[in-house]
């Protein structure tokens, strides 16, 4: 019998409003009780994707069926200071089926390179930053931006 990669599975999960209001209020009053935030307004909240950048990743998956999704890594662009502005964001990569890791290979280079290729460059690598962090692009009324329904 033949074994079915689960990474392959869809990851949606629909939840009820009220239950994505609470965690994002949660994950808010964590970062502010958390971090050295001195502005509870510049929380990071959110990032935003364009449909053209996802629209992209989409293409890459189809036209290699041995892309099975994508991984999103948060990011910092500074260690955690009151002095300069910092974002929390992610940034994404294809994953490849493996039969080594059951949880996938980062697509971290482009196709035919590697790390001996990599000197420093950003031409070589995989990795994208599309995001667009909240609360700089936010829907500022929406109830999982305000904790209020």
């Amino acid at each position: 019998m033949e074994s079915k990669n689960q990474l392959t599975d869809p990851t949606r999960v629909i939840i009820p409003v009220p239950t994505a209001i609470e965690s994002t209020t949660n994950w808010r009053n964590f970062m502010k009780n958390n971090t050295a935030a001195a502005d509870a307004r510049r929380i990071p909240k959110a990032v935003y994707l364009s449909r053209t950048d996802i629209m992209d990743m989409a293409k890459q998956c189809e036209a290699d069926e041995n892309i099975v999704g994508m991984r999103a890594y948060f990011t910092l662009n500074n260690e955690l200071s009151e002095e300069v502005k910092n974002e929390i964001r992610f940034v994404m990569v294809l994953v490849r089926a493996s039969e080594k890791k059951p949880y996938g290979d980062d697509i971290i280079y482009m196709p035919g390179e590697g790390a001996n290729d990599a000197q420093g460059i950003a031409g070589n690598s995989n990795v994208y930053d599309f995001t667009r962090p909240c609360p700089d692009v936010c829907d500022a009324e929406s109830p999982l931006f305000t904790g209020i329904l």
